[in-house]
């Protein structure tokens, strides 16, 4: 029915075709186009050759058909073939080529062109195959096979799948079945009528899929996998482990996965005992290493090595020399699959006779994890991540791993394929989990959302604004001397160029606002628009508001990040509050900003002020000025806003913008790229954040570095209420981070804005105060260079590697283990605090641990905001660190996962569990590409 319908859709694309121009047919007519007469996109089973073939028209410059010339069809992604690769346009200007699909799914791109008429642009067609609806199966090698009872067979039960029409079906899941003695063999399924698809790929519907488990016992023997993937040639194969008792035995082999076939076996007879020729008694040290060369000792053998046939669970094993009672042989490597440390099966066949079998240990040629409690592994790169081993349990062991995408480029994705397989079960092929990050949870997010008060988005805009508009910085041809500061009572005249869309206009000079000097400060100048609505600060809060700002905000953070430009020459920071920063209020709060406009050349000259170095920006004020909410206490214009708020929440903004301020301006004034010059928006947060902690610090008269508990920074009412205004957001971004992992933006190129803006801010912070620890020091130096990026004002991910010396990857590998080691809380919600790793390796070493050079203690402090239910302003809640529980057992999960992101797993055991090999893959089952940048970083936690 449906091939019916495409020819007739075709014959009808080709009258139409036909119908156009004027009809006229000349030979040689210089082609001027192509055009599509098939669809554009097809889909067909794997072997199926498309019916009607790919057809294309071939016009001149009037739309007539052009006959006689030469068209090109090439496969130029993907499998199959084309059948013919050049076809000669007919009279009717149609040319076409036959697609055959290869055996195994996926898609393919044919190319059409004219070799001949480069003008002719070309067509491209996408032909997708899918997994045949129904296959058959035959038996390739394996059956009859007679072995002593317990032993592994020496060859594969190897099986062929087919189309109907005779091609190899690759990339079908074929199920292999040990039967128990004497049960009847597995009926064949009824093919499904309509199987669903998602993206071509046959779905099994409800109740059509026969359950398939593994197999093991004395009774039905064992089985390497229960479920293979046909390759190419449509082969697949599981290796066969008898029973314990002699007889009979049966394994069923039938495709699965939503595809039909018939039901083949294959049968094997196990012996009490093998007295043959030939006798294998041992294997070099007795055991095995993938890969590497091994000495099998005996009688029996011939001594011409390709006499000798050795098989190593079902594979062949290369005999390099031989005599009558050793062979040295090469021990296969495993490679295509990554299998866990195991014991195989090896057996010797001379001619007709065969050797008794021998189970050895085979170690895997990959990294064997090998780590002590508080050690760390980091693999990087698509080779090092495709494989490693962890190795049998001696005693209970737990681990985190982290899987990560160290890639920069903040649009760039890295889908993945992570697959766990013990002894028991070496498929690795059944359906995959997919491990997304969980929901934070609504009430938690409004929460959140409702603490949002710097709005990190206005200045971005405004950045990408300004370098994209080429606005010229503010610069002065000469240090120009200080002006005349204004003093209290003083008015003062601003642009206000933000409107509703939240970014500076340059051109928007219809907001003009004038403000009244309250309070005149050694470093700061306090100006409240005189539109402000009533019940703000009085004059002894303004005044007592600079003493604050003076003492501890300004000092400590010009010390940190270097001092103001000071373009407007009047020794101070301007801060501005003003009611139309209220009036910005939507679904988040606005607090307050800073604008790098501010830092624009007008236009306006002056006295030593040359012509800007490109456009100019009229709605600059040219000075250094923070905008605040105003005082409202009725909520005459946005949300009520009271005035101990207010001044509560000033300087922890102040610091936030301050820091903005200087590094804009470093970067911006002294750059010949101007305002392009700006840090990224995530990192510009993250120092930003650093700037409220520190400043937080001060406040509190406590220093860096010691390992700091929340009762040091709440043991009196004032100082809790420190804590909570410069310090807590941190944390609480922090812990939205850590539960979300895997999905939270880390390194943005603009404000994500929302939850997933508090998310980048808590990595960003944590991520900066982790190396500023580590690096040890004075790290107001180490601060004071990162925002001004160096010499060539770098940005982001390179300033960090500039300041650092270290890579991206390291850095991001080591920030994850800290968090690993000290983030509180169980992967599990609402399980128990995991131990201390240090502790615990002080215990079992009998040294004290060195005092922590961490500024917090991360794992008492998130413990006691947990249980601190009437602390202000954020919800108590246990900010864990998420990560998906793994166990010792074969599974197939898939992540997906955007650039700097990680997704931390936790793998407990105890002292019986198996061997367990990870390999990581790319979503589809290959390989990672060259261009692909995952990493695991494994850290022993007990």
């Amino acid at each position: 029915m449906r091939a019916a319908r495409r020819i007739g859709l075709l014959t009808a694309l080709a009258v139409l075709a036909g119908a156009c121009g004027d009809g006229s047919t000349e030979v040689g007519s210089p082609p001027a186009a192509l055009v599509s007469v098939s669809m554009p996109v097809d889909t067909i089973a794997t072997g199926e050759s498309i019916d009607p073939p790919i057809a294309v028209r071939v016009e001149d410059a009037l739309g007539n058909p052009v006959e006689g010339a030469p068209v090109r069809f090439n496969i130029v992604r993907g499998d199959g073939e084309l059948s013919p690769s050049v076809a000669v346009a007919g009279e009717d200007g149609l040319a076409e080529s036959v697609y055959r699909a290869g055996p195994t799914p996926g898609e393919a791109e044919i190319r059409v062109d004219i070799p001949s008429a480069a003008n002719v642009a070309p067509l491209h067609f996408l032909v997708l195959a899918v997994t045949a609806d129904t296959v058959r199966l035959s038996l390739v090698e394996g059956d009859g096979q007679r072995a002593e009872a317990g032993s592994q067979l020496p060859l594969a039960f190897s099986i062929r799948a087919e189309t109907t029409n005779g091609v190899a079906a690759g990339g079908v899941q074929v199920a292999f079945r040990a039967a128990a003695l004497n049960e009847d063999p597995v009926e064949p399924r009824e093919p499904p009528e309509a199987p669903a698809e998602v993206a071509g790929v046959p779905v099994e519907p409800p109740g059509g899929s026969a359950e398939v488990a593994g197999s093991s016992g004395a009774s039905s023997g064992a089985l390497t996998h229960d479920i293979v993937v046909t390759d190419a040639d449509g082969l697949g194969q599981a290796v066969f482990t008898l029973g314990l008792e002699p007889g009979e035995y049966r394994v069923d082999v039938f495709a699965t996965g939503g595809v039909y076939s018939d039901t083949v076996s294959f049968t094997a007879t196990a012996l009490e005992a093998v007295d043959g020729l030939v006798q294998l008694d041992s294997v070099g040290n007795g055991r095995l290493a993938a890969g590497a060369r091994a000495v099998l000792f005996g009688r029996g053998f011939s001594a011409v090595a390709d006499d000798n046939q050795v098989r190593i669970e079902g594979e062949r094993a290369p005999v390099v020399s031989s005599t009558g009672t050793e062979l040295t042989i090469e021990v296969p490597a495993f490679s295509e699959t990554c299998l866990p440390q195991r014991e195989v099966g090896v057996r010797v066949l001379v001619g007709p006779e065969y050797s008794n079998g021998l189970r050895l240990s085979i170690d895997p040629a990959e990294r064997l994890v090998d780590l002590d409690v508080g050690e760390a592994l980091t693999l990087r790169g698509p080779v090092e991540v495709e494989c490693v081993h962890f190795p049998p349990g001696e005693m209970g062991r737990e681990f985190r791993l982290i899987i990560g995408n160290t890639g920069r480029v903040a649009a760039r994705r890295l889908p993945m394929r992570v697959t766990t397989r013990t002894p028991a079960n070496m498929s690795g092929e059944g359906p995959p989990t997919e491990i997304t990050p969980a929901p934070i949870g609504a009430d938690l997010e409004q929460a959140a959302l409702e603490a949002l008060g710097v709005d990190a988005g206005i200045r971005s805009r405004t950045l990408g604004r300004l370098a994209e508009s080429g606005i010229a910085p503010f610069r002065a041809a000469d240090p120009l001397p200080g002006i005349e500061v204004a003093g209290v009572g003083d008015t003062l005249d601003y642009f206000f160029p933000v409107g509703p869309e939240r970014v500076a206009d340059c051109a928007d000079l219809t907001r003009p606002l004038r403000g009244a000097v309250r309070a005149v400060g050694e470093r700061v100048l306090l100006v409240e628009d005189l539109s402000a609505p009533p019940g703000g600060p009085g004059t002894e809060e303004w005044l007592a508001l600079a003493a604050e700002l003076d003492r501890t905000v300004l000092p400590v953070t010009t010390s940190y990040f270097g001092p103001l430009e000071d373009i407007d020459r009047n020794g101070r920071v301007v801060v501005l509050f003003t009611p139309a920063v209220n009036g910005l209020d939507g679904e988040t709060g606005v607090g307050g900003f800073s604008l790098p406009a501010d830092l624009a050349a007008s236009g306006r000259g002056g006295e030593g002020t040359p012509e800007p170095a490109g456009e100019i920006c009229p709605a600059s004020n040219e000075a250094e000025i923070i905008y605040s909410v105003s005082a409202d206490p009725e909520g005459s214009v946005g949300r009520a806003i009271p005035t101990e708020s207010l001044l509560r929440n000033a300087p922890v903004l102040v610091a936030h913008e301050l820091q903005h301020l200087i590094s804009v301006g470093r970067r911006a004034l002294h750059s010949s790229m101007g305002f392009a010059a700006a840090e990224e928006v995530w990192l510009d947060e993250a120092l930003s954040g650093l700037a409220e902690e520190v400043a937080g610090l001060t406040a509190l008269e406590l220093g860096v570095g010691g390992g700091l508990t929340f009762d040091q920074v709440s043991d009196t009412p004032e100082r809790l209420e420190i804590f909570d205004t410069y310090l807590r957001r941190n944390f609480l971004n922090l812990g939205l981070y850590m539960l979300g992992t895997a999905g939270a933006p880390t390194i943005p190129q603009a404000d994500p804005e929302g939850v997933g803006s508090l998310q980048m801010r808590g990595f960003g912070w944590f991520l900066l105060r982790w190396l500023a620890d580590r690096a040890g020091g004075d790290e107001r130096a180490f601060f004071r260079s990162a925002a001004s990026g160096g010499q060539n004002h770098a940005r982001g991910i390179a300033n960090l590697e500039r300041v650092t010396g270290s890579e991206w990857a390291d850095i991001l590998a080591g920030v994850s283990v800290a968090l690993a080691l000290d983030a509180a809380g169980d992967a599990e919600a609402g399980g128990e605090a995991d131990p201390d790793p240090a502790a615990e390796v002080a215990e079992e070493t009998g040294v004290a641990p060195p005092p922590d050079p961490a500024t917090w203690n991360l794992r008492g402090v998130f413990a006691s905001l947990d249980r601190d239910v009437d602390a202000p302003a954020f919800p108590s809640t246990g900010f864990s660190l998420r990560a998906e529980r793994l166990e010792f057992e074969t599974r197939v999960m898939e992540i997906d996962l955007g650039a700097s992101n990680v997704q931390y797993f936790s793998l407990a055991s105890e002292a019986d569990a198996p061997a367990l090999s990870i390999s990581i893959r790319t979503g589809s089952g290959a390989a990672p590409g060259e261009t692909a940048e995952p990493q695991i970083t494994i850290v022993r936690t007990r």
